[in-house]
């Protein structure tokens, strides 16, 4: 099964933009609709009509998180019509609150126990705190080691572009396929564990194919 992995935003009402995210590396992110969340580039590039699939949302327990969670939904609900998709199930994962390593860890864990054999995985890297980010990949990576024939799809990455001036309409959203960089820290673990004698050449040798 395809699953989406996002973090919901901690933005206060009012704050949380919408853009028409112009894609980076890869066309299949590209999409017209303006969204809040840049995870639906990718269901928006990799979902097909018939297909059965899942949104991870790690969502925190406050009201900002809940109401973001709703218009997470509500631009999902929009997408999936306009596009005619099965509509994915959403599956809230309550974030625990703060910073502390153990916050982190329930993250992880939480995850990984929604990734099965078989699964098609894709994340966004773009809300929440640099350690929470990294408990996603850390799952994310996890799953595709661990788990039976499951696979890394695609990283995203939503940037906002406001070089252009103050007012918010001038900005500009892109969102980046990340992908390569997991795919480059697997061969790194690789490496390292054969202990290749030159390591950066055969880096740039995969890199350049």
């Amino acid at each position: 099964m395809k699953k989406f992995i996002t973090v919901v935003p901690f933005q206060v009402s009012g704050q949380l933009r919408s853009y028409a995210y112009q894609a980076v590396g890869n066309s299949r992110l590209q999409m017209e609709d303006k969204v809040s969340f840049p995870i639906l580039t990718a269901v928006n590039g990799y979902l097909q009509p018939g297909e059965t699939a899942k949104v991870l949302a790690l969502t925190p327990e406050t009201e900002d998180g809940r109401r973001n969670l709703e218009q997470l939904e509500e631009q999902l609900d929009g997408l999936c019509v306009r596009r005619g998709l099965k509509k994915p199930q959403v599956v809230r994962i309550p974030l625990t609150e703060g910073d502390q390593v153990s916050a982190h860890v329930d993250a992880f864990q939480a995850l990984i126990d929604q990734v099965e054999d078989n699964d098609e995985l894709f994340a966004c890297e773009t809300y929440g705190t640099k350690p929470l980010s990294q408990a996603v990949m850390m799952a994310v990576q996890y799953a595709y080691r661990v788990k039976r024939n499951t696979s890394i799809s695609c990283i995203v990455y939503g940037s906002i572009d406001r070089s252009r001036g103050r007012d918010p309409e001038s900005w500009v959203g892109y969102v980046y396929d990340e992908t390569a960089l997991v795919q480059l820290d697997e061969i790194v673990r690789i490496l390292a564990a054969r202990k290749v004698p030159n390591p950066q050449e055969v880096i740039r040798k995969i890199l350049n194919l």
